[in-house]
């Protein structure tokens, strides 16, 4: 009777130390997603600021100009190997004395994919049909890539140390003097070129501060030799392939735009998608500052499929009703801020946010995958949502005009879902199978 009276408490005690852990691991997933969801909202409100008077004084032919140049550039951001950031994290959260030595043993990859990706990004360029000053905007604004693979990877040190906190000051930083300079700029005449270089200047100079500051957690150095283990490496090519096919599936409306169409219908689209943006970048947000916390979880065995379900679904409704809400009042709020020239972005609008709810619902889902070594799902999802996007575009812009992008978007997304819900509830009866 001592023995057994000694083994409950042992039970209880660790049931104890199990619940404490595991509230104290969401409660640090809290407080990651606090910090990046006000940054984001500070970041994103500042930046909405900016495109309202870039958009107003620049009319929709010259935004569209500088619209197609950044949705140009950021398409070659997929280059940039984005999987190893994903890749990183979930071995560092695993083992933090061993981060250090994986940063340098990785580095170098990453150097050498960013250089790939600004040649690749000035090369191509000479193959577009654009006029040719939109192609020199691109060439002079195509270093933007070097910023955006050196941030990533700055941004990942922060996200396996849980210390988002800086994430959120350096998106306010970078917003602020883009968006400040922008106004000023504008206001004493100013053309696209000098917003471009305002926007490219004002990166580079947070990017150089944030590069001082990450040194600071992790001694990490700077060279082009990369001895990654050869799992690592398959690893990345993999969330990498990810990201590729994911961008065709549901990110390549603008790019498509502005190749099947007018400047001005890209500046007409873009303010519409640069609104219902805002809810996907407070999604990937979300799914950022959760990502480590999930890792670990699944490690202790501690996630249960029905609370991600639920979690989803709650996801699901919470999104949908704020969408029905947003439907009765976006024409109204593109005119207040954007004016009269951009009233059909406010028709596109009511319905392009509805692709928003289905974001949402996905976020546990595809937490999960990637979380539990299971991302390979999602390169099959992935690819047929692309397979059938680019068609769908082209077939429902020549049916309905530029609201039918807004259409394709929507069922794309919709049909991932189901997939996604789908696939991950088998995955999860495997894992549970490997470890009863």
């Amino acid at each position: 009777m001592f023995y057994m009276h000694i083994d409950h408490n042992h039970k209880e005690t660790m049931l104890n130390k199990g619940s404490k852990t595991l509230l104290e691991t969401f409660k640090r997933g809290f407080k990651n997603a606090s910090y990046m969801s006000i940054g984001n909202l500070i970041s994103q409100l500042i930046g909405f600021v900016g495109i309202v008077f870039i958009a107003r004084l620049f009319g929709p032919d010259k935004f569209g100009v500088y619209a197609t140049v950044i949705a140009y550039v950021m398409f070659f951001h997929l280059f940039v190997v984005l999987g190893l950031s994903k890749v990183i994290v979930r071995e560092g959260c695993k083992d933090l004395g061993s981060f250090e030595h994986i940063l340098n043993n990785t580095i170098g990859l990453r150097l050498i994919f960013i250089i790939l990706a600004f040649v690749v990004c000035l090369g191509a360029v000479f193959f577009t049909n654009y006029p040719d000053y939109t192609k020199l905007l691109i060439i002079i604004f195509s270093s933007e890539i070097i910023y955006f693979g050196l941030d990533s990877f700055f941004n990942a040190i922060y996200q396996t140390k849980e210390k988002m906190q800086y994430i959120a000051i350096f998106s306010v930083m970078t917003r602020t003097l883009i968006t400040g300079l922008s106004v000023l700029f504008l206001y004493i005449g100013a053309g696209i070129l000098i917003i471009l270089l305002v926007n490219l200047l004002s990166r580079f100079l947070v990017l150089f501060i944030n590069y001082f500051w990450t040194r600071r957690l992790v001694r990490f150095r700077f060279n082009l030799n990369f001895l990654a283990k050869t799992d690592i490496i398959k690893q990345t090519i993999v969330f990498s392939l990810i990201g590729f096919i994911n961008y065709f599936a549901i990110k390549i409306d603008l790019l498509m735009i502005s190749l099947m169409s007018t400047s001005s219908d890209v500046g007409i689209y873009s303010v519409a998608h640069e609104i219902a943006r805002e809810g996907l970048i407070l999604r990937n947000i979300t799914a950022t500052a959760f990502f480590p916390v999930a890792v670990k979880l699944i490690n202790q065995a501690q996630l249960k499929i029905k609370n991600i379900y639920k979690y989803s679904v709650s996801l699901f409704l919470i999104v949908s009703a704020g969408c029905v809400i947003l439907f009765f009042f976006a024409q109204d709020i593109i005119a207040l801020f954007f004016g009269g020239e951009y009233m059909y972005s406010g028709f596109i609008l009511q319905y392009l946010i509805f692709y928003l709810p289905f974001t949402f619902y996905s976020l546990p889902l595809t937490t999960f995958l990637q979380a539990s070594h299971n991302e390979s799902v999602l390169v099959i999802i992935f690819s047929i949502a692309a397979a059938i996007n680019i068609p769908l575009n082209i077939l429902f812009f020549h049916k309905f005009g530029l609201v039918g992008i807004a259409y394709s978007t929507i069922l794309v997304f919709a049909g991932e879902s189901i997939m996604l819900t789908l696939l991950t509830l088998k995955k999860f009866k495997k894992l549970q199978s490997l470890n009863p």
